[in-house]
């Protein structure tokens, strides 16, 4: 049995830079001292979003990422509302 991989996206160009997503899960995002906006480690860029899988011993802790978000632009996609 493997373990399964979730998909956390985000609309990067629409993050006001509150820093509430590191506070969560801060093994996947971190503040960007450039532009003072969110980064999704080790994401790819899909379209408009940032995307990248995580395990699911993750998923909660993103899914708090997600739920804090102010402007609503992280989804976690890929397990079991």
């Amino acid at each position: 049995m493997g373990i399964n991989k979730i998909s956390v996206s985000q609309k990067r160009d629409d993050c006001i830079g509150c820093g509430a997503c590191t506070s969560f899960a801060p093994n996947n995002w971190s503040m960007n001292g450039q532009d003072g906006k969110a980064d999704l480690k080790d994401a790819v860029k899909k379209g408009d979003m940032m995307v990248v899988q995580v395990d699911e011993d993750q998923v909660e802790e993103n899914k708090q990422a997600a739920d804090a978000c102010p402007v609503q632009i992280i989804k976690v996609s890929g397990h079991n509302e």
